[in-house]
């Protein structure tokens, strides 16, 4: 697929098993799918039409133009370049990274900052193997600008994770122990019993 290009959107939404009936979103959905292409063509009616279901429902925007996968795909073009084995794999290869980062049921900002982790994650490694490469073609400057091109990118890359990791421990609610009449007790968010406000 190439980075212009949009794949079908899944709603992501349940029918109904009755078959009657099916939510506003997959109704968006369907007649989106239909108006990708005119739209891209230059279909002026087309996209008018598809701003309209944008502006109705805002939230789907995303599943038509996602950021931070156009950015993706422009990273595994570069480095896949015609191999049509790299271009089927390293998208999938990036699918599992954040599945297993993001783990159960993340926070919005934990999705957000597992795609920048795994983005710097594959940026580093891009340059790396850039670098090793042309090694042996590079004279002392350019060699002297690819270590520091790699010194930021994997200070980007420790960032991202430092980041994440940060703020899992801010949404992580944290366990007190008291001891009452000789019986441990854990509170969450360090909370004593009967205290104000509490019924």
């Amino acid at each position: 697929m190439g980075n212009n290009e949009r794949s079908e959107l899944q709603s992501g939404l349940p029918v109904r098993k009755d078959g009657k009936t099916v939510s506003k979103h997959a109704e968006a959905i369907d007649e989106l799918n239909a108006l990708l292409g005119p739209s891209q063509e230059g279909d002026a009616q087309a996209l008018s039409r598809l701003m309209e279901i944008l502006d109705e429902l805002p939230e789907l925007a995303k599943k038509v133009v996602d950021p931070a996968e156009q950015a993706e795909l422009s990273m595994i073009s570069n480095y896949a370049g015609d191999d049509p084995l790299l271009q089927e794999v390293l998208p999938r290869t990036l699918g599992s990274m954040k599945a297993e980062l993001a783990g159960e049921n993340p926070s919005p900002l934990e999705r957000l900052l597992v795609e920048r982790v795994v983005a710097t994650w594959f940026l580093l490694l891009y340059l790396e193997t850039l670098y090793a490469q042309h090694r042996g073609e590079l004279t002392m400057a350019q060699d002297d600008y690819h270590q520091r091109c790699l010194d930021r990118a994997h200070r980007r890359h420790l960032s991202a994770i430092r980041t994440l990791a940060q703020v899992r421990k801010l949404l992580k609610p944290t366990v007190a122990q008291v001891n009452i009449a000789e019986k441990q007790i854990n509170l969450a968010g360090g909370e004593l019993p009967n205290s104000p406000g509490r019924t």
